[in-house]
């Protein structure tokens, strides 16, 4: 199980506070860096740096932010607000309603994720959100601040072992139901497979805003987040994957900043594909065809959003 959330911060051993962007610009320029405390129970951290990792398949690799872990061996102190597995166990123990996150028999719970889509189906996204106590925001905010946990995580085997998933009458595992830049692909393909709007969560990262034109009569402005870009293995063909969040709300959605790390939670739905051409830059001969493909949100009530902080 996961034992720690990824830190922005950690204190030194003369108790200066070093934050992440500070430690990364050390780490660039090869300077020392100091031993690290975590600021919440002074156990020993360490400075994990900006790194890639491997795609799935023949996807290029993933650029991964920085940040700080435990040392190996090391577990945060019980009451700690990093102790990822106490949080887990506070949230669950929030009083959440019980149609929608009940308790089983061997003391585990589950997620009824048929309650929030029937929920979010009753509504549909007006000029303004729907107020805090409309009926999805209860669900809407324990599922976030779920996920926004598992996200803080370094792995994702924490909500796994505490937590099912039932849609209807059938189990959903959770790689079904929550999907990564790494993995927006397969979100893709399981919304074309699907007879209807599935409730599904994904995480991103804020790549840009973009506000309507004036005198467009639909007001929309749209968040969108560092897509997916994934090599096919046809010879100058790329693919893209692309998640966009709209809503008239424009300054709700410019709360989340650009760089910011997000959940996103509702009903999403596929959106049309695209292809453009241009030619080959070193081969006139050759053409590029990229291809676009859709993942499109529409936000009912506030919840639907989360910052990953």
């Amino acid at each position: 199980m996961s034992r720690g959330i990824k830190m922005r911060k950690a204190v030194g051993t003369h108790g200066t506070l070093h934050r992440v962007g500070d430690l990364q610009k050390r780490h660039d320029a090869q300077q020392t860096l100091p031993t690290l405390l975590c600021d919440g129970c002074n156990v020993p951290v360490r400075f994990v740096p900006e790194h890639s990792r491997p795609g799935v398949e023949r996807a290029p690799p993933l650029l991964v932010p920085a940040y700080i872990a435990l040392q190996k061996g090391t577990e945060h102190l019980p009451g700690c607000r990093y102790n990822a597995p106490g949080h887990l166990q506070v949230l669950l123990a929030g009083g959440a309603d019980p149609e929608f996150l009940p308790t089983l028999d061997d003391g585990k719970h589950e997620l009824r994720l048929l309650v929030l889509q029937q929920a979010l189906k009753r509504g549909s996204a007006g000029p303004t959100l729907l107020p805090a106590d409309a009926p999805p925001d209860g669900y809407l905010r324990t599922l976030t601040d779920l996920l926004t946990l598992q996200a803080m995580c370094e792995d994702d085997t924490l909500l796994a072992a505490q937590l099912s998933l039932r849609l209807g009458k059938k189990r959903v595992d959770w790689t079904n139901f929550v999907y990564r830049q790494d993995r927006y692909d397969a979100a893709w393909e399981r919304l074309g497979s699907a007879s209807s709007e599935l409730p599904m969560a994904l995480l991103g990262t804020v790549r840009s805003h973009r506000t309507p034109q004036p005198g467009d009569p639909h007001g929309v402005t749209f968040l969108n987040c560092a897509p997916k870009y994934q090599h096919t293995g046809v010879t100058d063909r790329r693919d893209f994957y692309e998640v966009s969040v709209g809503h008239p709300d424009a300054a709700w959605l410019k709360s989340f900043p650009v760089g910011a790390e997000i959940v996103m939670v509702g009903l999403w739905r596929q959106g049309r594909s695209s292809t453009t051409s241009r030619p080959h830059p070193t081969d006139p001969r050759r053409t590029i065809t990229s291809v676009t493909h859709k993942l499109a949100l529409r936000p009912l009530v506030a919840g639907q959003l989360a910052l990953v902080e």
